[in-house]
């Protein structure tokens, strides 16, 4: 596919997903929402934000308006602004309680910045002005979303706080009149659509007056017969065109019904506007004589009778006689951003108009336009900048003093006065340059459009990428599933070819049938059907290394020993009687060698051909001490297979110097010894992850950011088939799961699920397989059934909590430990709780994390985490306290638990074991000196109860096994693995008290049994 062909279908995807249909069908759906939380909270009277928020309150609901901008809360650029300071809700909130607040935001987000940042700024710097203006006891503080906004950024919100009040403080706002009647503090609450509200929360015994923040739109496309916008109401001018948020209401239900003819309806219904009524809708500004109105004065003659001046800044204008005693003058400006430049030619003529016809009199002017928010509001505040004084008296000559502590002044009285006030900042920007149009005004708006346009243009090119890596994933599946539709018609081929052959395979003849009169048929068929089912299986698994080494796999070597057990008489002749060939095919009895009994599978030779024939054969003598427990027949000699002298030392009665010694094994106190039984062979770099479970799955991490699914045990069976293992001992994975875009760090296995953490910052949740998987489930299997977000830096470590509980915990670089839930019902916003360091300053960073039992002994009742600075604290998972800490003196590299004992990893080589069943706060260690060599790290440790075992391992590549009940000696060491870059062993895990797995630098896994 052409680039170009890739941008054109992705922008007419875009186009078609926001068209208007789209976007009004999404508007509705949302307003059912905040009508439902209205409901449950009647108390509260409801309030939209401007200017998107509008659009989702019905205005039989209400018809009130705030402004809160989300500019005003954009990370390092916090700002408390005094033309949105917002004054006229303050009286509501406190007659009622508390207030809902509406609003919404775009694709991306839960909610706006406006409501994670900018009102809880809001309310802080209101309660710290309340705090100093009365000299109350209120606590202040920024309460934001922990979901969205992090503790680093809400400390650098609060030191902003003072700042803030003063500037506050210091306008011309009356904080004392506007808060006389407030008894509590503001603190704001948030409902989104993503939180179920089944039951409404209860605000009337609170201490604090609770404003509502409830968020629109959802993030999930939750659209039924249309395609969902998030946040479809935002830059209305940009789309809406003629249509406005009363109309839309008025005509909802034409709107919505209408979908192929949308368009047509709308400009019907712009097309047919009446005219609005005659009741006065203007606000005078403090003393001045000055209004601001919206379009129903203009447009109805009789309410600019009490007027002097008339400026209509609206696009629509109206014929005014003579014997009206009012001046009028018409400015057409759009009121939208593509009215910069009407706006800048305007503002001139309105001050000469002004100054014209005013004189030295104190007369009555009315400013007004369509909506009467945004065009109006600029021109008066030009008008109130350039011919008023401080105490709002006119003044025919134009000041010259004119500076920005003027302007927000002037602005503030009209925001006071004119709640519906909401102008933007191009237009602002114009009002306060007070001159004419030039034509380097004119340049500077082409650039920003221009600017406006390369950020479209951008965000087309990001799109088209987006688009791009989709389908080139989708194309890669296809290729994986059209592989396995090939393998698997191959497969079918070769089966086919086997019946056929099968079938037409010759029948006995008449005199042959009566050659074999006599003869035991029975036991020949017995003899014939068992070679042939070994056969067959001899014959699958040439197959499947003859598909491997054509697919240009790695094959394993084949058994080629016969096994054919065949048990049968020794001759077979035409004149033996019935008798001696019962006597001859009596089952064997299973001969012992040295008390063992000792299996005959594949201990027969090969028997050609002509051994299955009518003529007699004889089977080779057996050699060694066979006892029967039938005296009165002598069984038929069989070849017995030498024993292993591994089955020999388990079989037999151990004694203490049963062995000797290898170099690298150091036994102490007769104890058992360990040995490399297999390797795990997959990785392509260093493993840094490991976790098992006693039933033999295994799962591992390492730098080449793979996540590889093992089966030590080799009970799983693929496709009905035993998982292979190589003649070497090498044990293939079973599954390899790909995502990570960095190095994997920790790993934990569930009974459904495997999840993984990164340096990518990211935490990844893969579906286990079952058995009989199809190919399009182990297609589906390679992808990550779920992510956890919110670390913004890597994440060290994960565990999982006990059964029952559906908790998983991790910590991060970012210097935070994260409690995450997996059930489903809370798949849209699984985190549940953010722990940090308990003190504020010199913060340290997170680096292990493990569950373990309080004193009562329950499971997984408390959370231990290790930090750089060697600290470990155990937290309550239900007060998040700290109830027990320890320190290792350097950094702690891994975390293992045994009910209530913690093994603990470190920098220094050193392993501490805790015994946290104690009600003391501070808990003493016990040392492990693991690795006492300089520079030599104890980076992995796991521990094995029932044994009272722990296993470590070092950077220098050695493995050691302890008793923790004995830790000054050590029970037996390996040098298990090759040091890579300074690394040696990454991650060790307890499989049974007789299995261990390692990983390492060199990228292998062992397995070592006793």
């Amino acid at each position: 596919m052409e680039s170009n062909d890739i941008y054109e279908l992705a922008k007419g995807l875009r186009k078609d997903s926001r068209s208007l249909y789209n976007r009004l069908r999404s508007i509705d759906e949302d307003s059912q929402f905040v009508t439902h939380v209205s409901q449950m909270l009647p108390a509260y009277p409801v309030v939209a934000n401007e200017r998107c928020g509008v659009w989702y309150v019905d205005p039989q609901l209400s018809t009130q308006t705030a402004y809160f901008k989300s500019t005003d809360g954009h990370t390092s650029n916090w700002k408390f602004s005094l033309r949105r300071a917002n004054t006229h809700i303050l009286p509501l909130i406190t007659s009622h309680s508390g207030v809902i607040l509406v609003d919404s935001t775009r694709k991306g987000k839960s909610m706006p910045d406006s409501f994670s940042r900018t009102i809880p700024i809001w309310c802080a710097v209101w309660n710290s002005a309340i705090k100093a203006n009365r000299g109350l006891e209120w606590g202040i503080e920024v309460h934001t979303p922990p979901s969205v906004v992090s503790l680093s950024e809400n400390e650098q919100m609060l030191q902003l706080i003072p700042q803030f009040t003063r500037l506050l403080l210091q306008s011309d706002i009356d904080v004392g009149k506007l808060t006389s009647q407030m008894t509590k503090p503001l603190r704001p609450v948030w409902i989104t659509r993503d939180h179920c509200l089944a039951i409404p929360p209860d605000f009337t015994q609170a201490d604090f007056y609770p404003v509502i923040c409830v968020s629109a739109s959802s993030t999930e496309e939750t659209g039924n017969g249309f395609m969902y916008v998030q946040g479809a109401a935002d830059d209305h001018e940009l789309w809406a065109e003629h249509l406005t948020p009363q109309l839309f209401w008025q005509h909802r239900n034409q709107l919505v019904a209408s979908k192929s003819d949308c368009i047509e309806a709308m400009q019907q219904i712009s097309s047919e506007i009446s005219l609005p009524s005659t009741a006065t809708q203007y606000s005078f500004i403090r003393d001045t004589n000055l209004a601001i109105g919206t379009c129903g004065n203009g447009q109805q003659l009789q309410s600019w009778l009490g007027f002097d001046v008339v400026i209509n800044c609206s696009t629509c204008n109206v014929d005014i006689k003579s014997s009206h005693s009012f001046k009028y003058l018409f400015l057409p400006v759009t009121d939208s951003k593509r009215g910069q430049l009407e706006m800048a030619q305007a503002i001139p003529k309105a001050l000469e108009f002004v100054a014209q016809y005013i004189g030295s009199r104190r007369l009555r002017i009315l400013v007004h336009c369509a909506q009467g928010t945004n065009v109006s509001v600029c021109i008066a505040l030009a008008i109130l900048t350039k011919y008023f004084d401080s105490q709002g008296m006119f003044n025919v000559n134009s000041r010259k003093d004119i500076n920005k502590q003027m302007i927000q002044n002037r602005l503030l009285w009209i925001t006071t006065a004119h709640a519906k006030a909401n102008p933007q900042r191009a237009m602002l920007k114009q009002a306060t340059d007070g001159s004419n149009s030039t034509f380097e005004q004119a340049l500077g708006m082409m650039q920003s459009e221009w600017r406006r346009v390369e950020v479209e243009r951008m965000e087309w090119q990001v799109e088209r990428i987006r688009l791009k890596a989709k389908i080139s994933a989708s194309e890669k599946r296809i290729s994986q599933l059209s592989a396995l539709y090939t393998v698997s018609q191959r497969q079918i081929s070769m089966l086919e070819s086997m019946i056929k052959q099968h079938s037409e395979s010759p029948q006995p003849t008449e005199s042959l049938k009566k050659a074999n009169e006599g003869v035991d048929v029975q036991g020949i068929v017995k003899v014939t059907k068992g070679t042939r089912d070994r056969s067959r299986k001899l014959l699958e698994r040439c197959l499947e290394e003859i598909e491997a080494l054509a697919n240009g796999q790695k094959v394993e070597a084949i058994n080629t020993a016969p096994s054919l057990n065949v048990q049968g008489p020794t001759e077979l002749g035409h004149n033996r009687s019935s008798a001696s060939l019962s006597a001859a095919t009596k089952p064997m009895e299973k001969p012992k060698v040295n008390g063992i009994i000792e299996s005959h599978d594949a201990s027969v030779a090969a028997a050609d051909e002509s051994s299955l024939s009518l003529a007699s054969a004889q089977l080779p003598a057996a050699t060694g001490d066979i006892e029967s427990d039938d005296e009165g027949s002598q069984p038929e000699r069989r070849p017995i297979r030498k024993i292993s002298e591994r089955r020999r030392r388990t079989a037999a009665p151990a004694t203490e110097n049963s062995a000797a010694l290898t170099v690298d094994e150091v036994d102490m106190g007769g104890r058992k010894q360990w040995h490399e039984q297999r390797r795990l062979v997959g990785h392509m770099d260093g493993v840094r992850a490991l976790c098992a479970q006693p039933s033999g799955k295994a799962v591992s991490g390492g730098d080449d950011g793979m996540v590889i699914l093992w089966d030590v045990k080799q009970q799983r069976r693929q496709k009905g088939r035993q998982q292979p293992v190589s003649a070497s001992g090498d044990i293939a994975p079973t599954g390899i799961f790909r995502g990570h875009l960095a190095a994997v760090t920790s790993v934990v296995v569930s009974s459904e699920h495997i999840y993984s953490c990164a340096l990518d910052s990211t935490i990844k949740m893969w579906k286990l397989p079952h058995e009989g998987l199809t190919g399009d489930e182990e297609v589906e299997n390679a992808f990550p059934a779920g992510e956890f977000l919110g670390h913004t830096d890597a994440v060290w470590g994960l565990a999982l909590a006990p059964t029952g509980t559906s908790l998983l915990a991790s910590v991060s670089a970012d210097a935070t430990c994260r409690l995450w839930s997996t059930d489903e019902r809370f798949s849209a916003s699984p985190l549940r709780a953010t722990l940090t360091y308990p003190q504020k300053t010199s913060v340290p960073f997170p680096t292990a994390i493990s569950f373990v039992n309080d004193a009562s002994g329950d499971d997984g009742a408390q959370l231990a985490i290790g930090y750089d600075s060697g600290l470990v604290d155990v937290r309550d998972l239900i007060t998040k306290n700290s109830v027990h800490t320890a320190s290792v003196g350097s950094r702690i590299t891994r975390i293992s638990s045994t009910g209530a004992l913690l093994a603990v990893a470190s920098l220094n080589g050193s392993v501490h074991l805790c015994d946290l069943r104690t009600n003391s706060k501070s808990v003493k260690a016990n040392l492990i000196a693991a690795y006492p060599q300089p520079g030599v790290a104890a980076i992995a440790v796991d521990t094995y109860a029932a044994e009272r075992l722990v296993v470590t391992g070092g950077s220098d590549g050695v493995v050691k096994w302890w008793d923790w009940r004995n830790p000054q000696s050590c029970l037996c060491e390996l040098t298990a693995h090759q040091q890579k870059a300074d690394e040696g062993v990454g991650a060790v895990a307890f499989v049974a008290a007789d299995c261990v797995i390692t990983g390492g630098a060199d990228g292998n896994l062992k397995m070592f049994n006793t």
